[in-house]
């Protein structure tokens, strides 16, 4: 009698072994959920906790995956390149790399959600990846184009990600066999994670060459984590601060502004010239999309400007 209460009931469906089985073997860009489709490449519109999670599903497979943040930049050097736009469509997972990028996958989520942190995503998925690495002591690579920079993220990783074991390298514009130098660096120490922190045009031909080469588990291809660096480790001097002039020292301090301000509204043109025919762009109205993302960009900027005025007077 106590044999027959051990059977386990059975399935409902004869199927669901099976379907488990084929399952697993599916490509992983086919278990991701919502994409947003943006000039022609599809952008992951998952939240940053998963975002990290796959991350570290990835470097435990099999294979080089490649990750690859997504910027107003980038997306538009896709489309003046098919070579380049051939090579982040076949990327594992496409994410959001600067605040652009993420205003224009937000809007297209159905929930009609405001979105919150926009401009913050690459940052706080680096701190939670970090961290992760950090608890089960992981090592990474850094590859820049500037000794400085590869400088302050050693020191960073220093102070708050001791156990963390970091290694980088320097790739000039015009410096031969530096890349051989750093793929044989890599495979040297394999490290767990690859960080490929170059100009967009300079990460594709890099992958492109030495990315059978290299041996590591995962690469991430985002264009600079200077921005995490400086949010974490930069202090305003207390005269900015008592003349409540943040957001202005903040922007002069930011490198490439000017350039960037440029870029983000080409960006916002193009991405604007793929909307219905029947929304009016000429004139903006309340329900456009040209106006509901300035919405958000504006209620986002008053946001932030309000937790750091609540974080300099704590």
């Amino acid at each position: 009698f106590f044999f027959f209460l051990m059977i386990r009931r059975p399935p409902r469906s004869t199927l669901f072994p099976y379907t488990t089985l084929f399952r697993s073997n599916l490509n992983m860009k086919d278990r991701y959920h919502k994409k947003a489709n943006v000039l022609g490449i599809d952008v992951s519109m998952m939240r940053v906790d998963k975002a990290v999670n796959v991350s570290m599903e990835l470097m435990r497979g099999k294979g080089l995956p490649v990750i690859y943040f997504l910027s107003a930049v980038s997306s538009l050097l896709c489309q003046n390149n098919a070579g380049a736009a051939e090579y982040v469509a076949s990327c594992n997972l496409v994410l959001s790399g600067d605040r652009h990028m993420e205003l224009a996958v937000r809007h297209q989520q159905e929930d009609g959600e405001v979105p919150q942190g926009i401009g913050e995503f690459a940052d706080n998925y680096l701190k939670r990846l970090f961290v992760k690495l950090n608890r089960e002591g992981r090592s990474i690579y850094t590859i820049m184009d500037q000794e400085e920079h590869l400088t302050s993220l050693e020191e960073y990783m220093e102070e708050s990600y001791r156990s963390i074991e970091v290694h980088g390298g320097i790739i000039g514009k015009n410096v031969k066999g530096e890349a051989d130098r750093i793929v044989n660096e890599i495979n040297a120490c394999i490290p767990d994670i690859v960080f490929v922190c170059l100009p967009a045009e300079r990460q594709i031909k890099f992958m492109e060459k030495y990315a059978a080469m290299m041996n590591t588990r995962l690469c991430i291809l985002i264009e600079s984590v200077q921005p995490l660096i400086r949010k974490e480790t930069e202090e305003i001097p207390l005269w900015v601060q008592k003349l409540h002039l943040e957001r202005i020292y903040s922007w002069f301090k930011k490198e490439q502004k000017i350039r960037n301000t440029i870029v983000g509204s080409v960006f916002k043109k193009k991405v604007m010239k793929e909307v219905p025919e029947d929304i009016s762009l000429t004139e903006p109205e309340e329900n456009s999309q040209e106006s509901i993302l300035e919405k958000q960009e504006e209620l986002c900027n008053d946001k932030a400007d309000e937790s750091k005025n609540n974080k300099n007077v704590q």
